[in-house]
This record gives C-alpha cells, sequence and structure tokens, in this order.
C-alpha cells in the first residue's frame, strides 16, 4: 500500500495574478479560503491535517493544523478582531502545532511555528509575492535553478542552523522559525519578528507543572475531537509519556510497537510493562519480520521533503509502523520524537552559568565530562575559552573528514560538523564558503553560546516533524504528529533552570517531573536508551546491492558534489567503517531529494478522472 504525501498549501494576495496563480496550482489542490473578492486567498491539499476556515466583519481566520481551539471560538475571533496585534495575543495562548492565515483589512498575516516545525517559504510570481509550506508547489511556479553550494552543506552531519536556512532553489526563500509573513494587497510583503521576552527561570516543581499543562494540552490537541488514534509505544520515556496521556482523552488510542531484532534492545520489555497499566488499550506488536531495515525501500516513491533529511534512510521503517496504523483507521498517529531534543539537555548549557553560579555550573561540567570521558585539560580549556559566535566558526571553516572525534568536550558554538570522505573539492570549496557566510554575516540565535546550542538542536529537531508526516503519508499512513516539538511544551521546558533540567547522572528529569502521576512510577524507572544501531548494520549488508545500484546515475555525482565511484566501491563493502557515521544519511538525503525534484508535483491525484 502506498500514498500521496503531496499535501501543503499556498498563500495568495487578492488580486488577478492571485487568481492565475490558483489556476495553475487547482489541478492539485483546491480553494480552502476565499477573500472577501471571491478571489482566491488559500488553495492546497490539507487532508493531512484539521482545517479551520472562518469569516468576520474585519478578519477572515485559517487555521491549518492541530490546534486547540474550536470552531465557534474560531469564528468569535473572526467577528471581533480588529488588528494583527490582537490575533498575535491569542495565537500565544493556543496549544498544538499549526499554521494560521489571518486576513485584517486587505493585509495577510501567514504565521507557522516559533521553533521550526511548521515552516514557510516566500517566492515571488507572476510579480507578487506569496507565501506556501511546500517548496515543490513553489516549484512548479518558479521553476527553482537548484543552488549546488547551498546543497552542498546539507551533507554535513550535524548541519549547522544558518546553512540549513538558506535557499536550495532560486527565487525560494525560506521564512525563518517565529518570523511572521504579511502579504500586501499591492503584492509586496513584509516580515515581522516575534518579540523576544524574557525567559520565566522556573524552579523544578513550578516548571514541571507548566510542562505537564501544556504537554496535556499538545496531545489534547489531537485527541479532543474523539475517533481513533494510535500512538506509538516505543519502550522509551518519550513515546511512553505520550501514549500514557493520550489515554486520558476522548479518542480511542491504539498502542503499537515495533520488536526490534537484537537481543539486547531493552524496548519491547519496557513498552510490555507499560501497557501493562493501560489494559483497557488495545495494544498491537509489530513483529521484528515485518519491521524493514535501514536502507531499505530508499526508491519507493517520492516523499516530497521540503529539504533533504538523513531521517529518509529509516523511510519503510516509519512506513511500516504507519501502515498499520491505518489499519485501525487512525486520523492521527502520535509519535515521542523530539522528547530528546527538548528534554536530554546539553552540557553547553552549564557553560553559560560559569559566571553567574559557579559552582553549579562547575558541578554540571564535571558530571559530562566524567560520562563522556573528557581530559579535565580540555574541560578547563573549553569551559572557559571565550571566542564569539563569528570567530569561532572563521576557526572551523573546514569540516573533520570522516568519522570525528567524539571523546572531546562538546561546549563549542556547535558540534563540529564531518564531511564524508566522497565529497568532491567542488563540495568542500562550497561548505567552506558557506561556513565563512556564515561567520561573517550571521547573529547567533542567543547571546549565550550554550542557548544558541540549544535553539539550534531544538529547532532542527523541530524540521523533521514535517518529514516524518510526509514519509506515513507516502506509505499510506495517517498523519503523523510529533507534540514534543509544539511550540509551547518547548517554551515551557525552555522556563526551567538549567540545573534542574540537565543532567549528566538523572534521565531526563524535567520531563520525569512532569508525567509523574501520568505514567506509574515503575515505568519511570528507566535509564537507558537503545540506539537501533543493530538494524543499521544488518541494513548495510542486506541493501548492499540497492545501494551500489544508487548511485550508479547519481544526481551528486552529475552536479560535481560526490565521487559516486568511490561511494559505490564503499557499498559494495558494507562492513567499511566510513559507513558507520551519519554522513552515510546526509548523502542519501541530498539524492533522494534531488531525484524527487524531477518529478510532477502538482497534477490530478487520480490521473484518470482527475476527481479528488
Amino acid at each position: 500500500m502506498t500514498g500521496d504525501a503531496r499535501t501543503g498549501f499556498v498563500v495568495l494576495p487578492d488580486s488577478e495574478a492571485g487568481v492565475g496563480i490558483a489556476r495553475r496550482l487547482l489541478p492539485w489542490g483546491k480553494i480552502l479560503a476565499e477573500h472577501p473578492s471571491e478571489r482566491p486567498m488559500v488553495v492546497g491539499d490539507c487532508r493531512d491535517r484539521p482545517v479551520i476556515y472562518k469569516v468576520g466583519h474585519a478578519a477572515r481566520v485559517v487555521i491549518l493544523g492541530h490546534a486547540l481551539i474550536d470552531e465557534d471560538a474560531v469564528h468569535e475571533y473572526a467577528i471581533s478582531i480588529d488588528s494583527a496585534a490582537r490575533w498575535r495575543a491569542l495565537l500565544d495562548t493556543i496549544d498544538g502545532s499549526f499554521h494560521s492565515i489571518v486576513n485584517v483589512n486587505g493585509d495577510i498575516y501567514v504565521n507557522g511555528s516559533t521553533y521550526g516545525s511548521r515552516s514557510l517559504y516566500r517566492a515571488r510570481v507572476d510579480g507578487i509575492d506569496i507565501a506556501a509550506d511546500t517548496v515543490h508547489a513553489l516549484t512548479h511556479l518558479v521553476g527553482g535553478r537548484l543552488d549546488v553550494g547551498a546543497l552542498a552543506a546539507h551533507l554535513l552531519e550535524p548541519i549547522p542552523h544558518h546553512l540549513a536556512q538558506r535557499p536550495l532553489l532560486a527565487g525560494i526563500d525560506p521564512v525563518p522559525p517565529g518570523v511572521e509573513m504579511v502579504l500586501t494587497p499591492r503584492g509586496t510583503s513584509r516580515s515581522i519578528r516575534g518579540k523576544t521576552e524574557t525567559t520565566v527561570v522556573r524552579d523544578l516543581d513550578e516548571g514541571a507543572h507548566e510542562v505537564r499543562n501544556r504537554l496535556v494540552g499538545a496531545v489534547s490537541a489531537r485527541t479532543a475531537a474523539g475517533g481513533t488514534v494510535t500512538s506509538e509505544l516505543s519502550g522509551g520515556y518519550d513515546s511512553t509519556s505520550i501514549s500514557f496521556i493520550a489515554a486520558r482523552g476522548p479518542a480511542e488510542v491504539k498502542l503499537l510497537t515495533a520488536r526490534g531484532r537484537d537481543s539486547a534492545n531493552e524496548d519491547l520489555e519496557w513498552a510490555l510493562r507499560a501497557a501493562r497499566h493501560l489494559p483497557e488499550v488495545e495494544h498491537t506488536i509489530l513483529p521484528d519480520s515485518d519491521l524493514p531495515l535501514t536502507y531499505s525501500g530508499l526508491e519507493d516513491g517520492p516523499t516530497w521533503l521540503n529539504e533533504p533529511s538523513p531521517l529518509i534512510v529509516g523511510r519503510s521503517r516509519v512506513g511500516a509502523l504507519a501502515k498499520l496504523a491505518s489499519t485501525f483507521g487512525s486520523s492521527v498517529h502520535l509519535t515521542g520524537h523530539g522528547g530528546d531534543h527538548v528534554f536530554t539537555g546539553l552540557p553547553t548549557r552549564y557553560r553559560d552559568l560559569l559566571w553567574q553560579r559557579p559552582f553549579t555550573a562547575w558541578r554540571g561540567l564535571r558530571g559530562f565530562a566524567a560520562l563522556g570521558g573528557w581530559r579535565l585539560r580540555d574541560l578547563l580549556y573549553d569551559a572557559v575559552e571565550p571566542t564569539g559566535f563569528h570567530s569561532w566558526w572563521k576557526k572551523n571553516t573546514r569540516p573533520v573528514v570522516g568519522v570525528p572525534e567524539r571523546r572531546k568536550p562538546m561546549l563549542g558554538w556547535a558540534i563540529t560538523p564531518s564531511m564524508p570522505i566522497w565529497a568532491t573539492e567542488t563540495a568542500e570549496k562550497a561548505i567552506s564558503e558557506g561556513i565563512l557566510w556564515m561567520a561573517s554575516t550571521r547573529e547567533p540565535l542567543a547571546p549565550e553560546r550554550g542557548y544558541h546550542v540549544e535553539l539550534e538542536t531544538i529547532i532542527e529537531g523541530a524540521r523533521t516533524v514535517a518529514v516524518l508526516n510526509r514519509m506515513s503519508l507516502a506509505a499510506g499512513g495517517p498523519p503523523l504528529a510529533a507534540p514534543y516539538f509544539d511550540d509551547r511544551v518547548i517554551s515551557a521546558s525552555l522556563s526551567v533552570a538549567v540545573q534542574h533540567r540537565v543532567s549528566a547522572w538523572t534521565y531526563k528529569p524535567l520531563l520525569r517531573a512532569s508525567v509523574r502521576g501520568i505514567v506509574p512510577d515503575v515505568v519511570l524507572q528507566r535509564q537507558t536508551k537503545d540506539d537501533g544501531s543493530h538494524d543499521v548494520e544488518l541494513g548495510l549488508r542486506k541493501h548492499r546491492d540497492e545501494l551500489v545500484a544508487l548511485w550508479e546515475g547519481s544526481r551528486l555525482g552529475d552536479i560535481g558534489l560526490i565521487d559516486s565511484q568511490k561511494l559505490k566501491q564503499l557499498c559494495a563493502n558494507p562492513s567499511s567503517f566510513e559507513l558507520e557515521e551519519g554522513t552515510m544519511y546526509t548523502t542519501i538525503a541530498c539524492e533522494l531529494w534531488l531525484r524527487d525534484l524531477e518529478r510532477s508535483f502538482v497534477e490530478p491525484q487520480n490521473s484518470s478522472t482527475g476527481k479528488r
């Protein structure tokens, strides 16, 4: 069973040019909202998310996604709202994850998410600015010549935030997370950056209470409508907490667990232990024989990702649970993805505290040093060296080639990215130029080094929500949601003092405190996490021939970014240590993304009838 992941929307100003653009999109989408003139305002295919559209005296309101607000309330706001400022104040009070589009007195205010889970893009078409959440619909309209240098940065593992935000296609510009886009009746646009408020610093008890409320709100945004909802119960802290919260709501919840192949994997044992405390909830286990290995089905059709994502190497594994979820008629599939990003914490945050709370900071850093095997002299140097964001990156314009050294303190402005050994000189030069551009022209996400790194980690993680959703849809499964990456959940977590949520010795202390009383204590005793490396190794061996074939006629090779012959030789020998690190994933991600660009995104979903 396969599906169609060509979902998204395009926002158009009130003009004849907008009407013409809508006509070019209608083979794919439909009109979701109109201007007072009855010209199309929002066109798209949003079957993967709830859509609320209400018309008031001075405002037209569209909410696309899971929002904990009912239609009557939205209608009341559409009637009463007479300024964008009033709408922005309301947005900050709604749990969930969604895009909002509000037409107030002719100007259209388009918002995604603060931390990146709901992205936006801008393009100029037929003389007017438009907004969208899908690159591929815009590519259909503007063409979009590939920027080879910008794509080269996506070979890095990890890719720095500012390089990930560079336009990959000419004429299609990502709107930074947290920035509101305003389309005017004249066909122009402007950006409004969300106001930055002083972060509230809460202690553990107060913070856990707030996080608990926001987590319950986030899950309720997906379950409040009732029906059937599936929830992944992997056995880890994150999915277990989401599953227990979901089980308290009005929806009929079905728990899904994938059995791993590694005999040392403890996930199934912990999943079964958790499920015993939810005896009224149906629990289905996907046998390991039905769980594809990593690298399976890489070319099983398009996923229509907005950007390359290394998660693509596990598309068949995501798809296996998605197909299982579809058999229950699930309206949405919940995942614990994001719990690591939001609740694990980073040692760099303690570096920020050195001059305000030196004993607390040093105690925290020593804990991570002991856990990571860092040498004391390296820790001391990295803890106090004063290099700023720009200077640090100017010193690190050349990434590590191959597998990086991991037993060193991770207290810089980023984890120094690694570059594959099969990258060409052209790629190396483009990457170095990109890093120098970042070091010369970009500003950090926060003045403090640790806070910048934490925000970068969360934002780049949150961008994968759309990736997981499209992989689920492409497999014929339901929409996929990751409540941990909702804005209000993230903000609540970041409001808690560092020493209460970042620890080398206590596993996710803030999440544990937040769900105590919802998740049984016996389930919260787990202090470990399985990494799935066994299936990765097996996947390399089983799918060796497919991986070798992938680099025959490689698009990355054609544009000069990789030595495809070298990569073919390595893949033919799956024990090659060079394949064990993340740049294998990023290279596959770039290759498959380029292949999707060659396909037609805007066409009738049923080509034989053109019916929807």
